[in-house]
C-alpha cells in the first residue's frame, strides 16, 4: 500500500476514535464507522484483485458483525436467545471472507472458523434455553472428559 493511501487510512481511523471520545458518535455507531472504514479500503484496494486485501476484509466484517450483534442485543427474543447469537454472526463473518478467497482458490481455511464458530454458537443457544441441561451439574464434569476423550482418540488415529 502506498503512502498516501496509508495517511488517508490512519486519519480517517483517527477521526473516528476522536469523535468517539469526545461522545460526539454512540459506541454502535463507531463500529459501524469503523467496518465501513474497512471495507471501503478493501473495495478501494481492488476487494479480490490481491488476495492482501484479506486484511481489511477480515476485520471489516467481523467488526459489522459485532455492531450487529450489539443493536440486535436490544430485541427481547434475540437478547433471549443468549451469547450464542454473537458466535454465529461471528461465524457468518468469516463466511463472508470465502467470497475473496475462493477468487484465489485458497477457500477452503475460512470454513473451518465459520463452522466452528456457527456450530458453537447454536450449541450456546441450545443450552441456554434448555432447562433440563441446565439442572445437570454432572455435566460439567462428564462434557470435558469426554472432549479429552475425543482428542485423545483423533490423536491417537492421526499417528496410524
Amino acid at each position: 500500500m502506498d503512502k498516501k493511501k496509508l495517511g488517508i487510512l490512519l486519519i480517517a481511523i483517527g477521526i473516528f476514535i476522536l469523535l468517539n471520545t469526545l461522545n460526539l458518535i454512540s459506541d454502535d455507531i463507531f463500529l459501524y464507522l469503523l467496518s465501513g472504514g474497512f471495507l471501503f479500503a478493501y473495495f478501494m484496494l481492488g476487494a479480490r484483485k490481491h488476495y492482501g486485501n484479506i486484511g481489511f476484509l477480515i476485520p471489516g466484517t467481523v467488526l459489522l458483525a459485532i455492531a450487529l450483534f450489539s443493536d440486535l442485543e436490544k430485541i427481547e427474543f434475540i437478547d433471549n436467545l443468549g451469547g450464542g447469537v454473537f458466535f454465529i454472526l461471528l461465524g457468518l463473518a468469516f463466511a463472508g471472507v470465502l467470497i475473496h478467497t475462493n477468487a484465489f482458490k485458497k477457500w477452503d481455511w475460512p470454513i473451518y472458523p465459520a463452522g466452528a464458530l456457527i456450530i458453537f454458537g447454536l450449541f450456546v443457544i441450545f443450552i441456554d434455553n434448555n432447562d433440563f441441561i441446565q439442572n445437570q451439574e454432572y455435566l460439567n464434569y462428564i462434557t470435558p472428559v469426554v472432549l479429552i476423550i475425543l482428542g485423545s482418540y483423533f490423536l491417537y488415529q492421526n499417528k496410524k
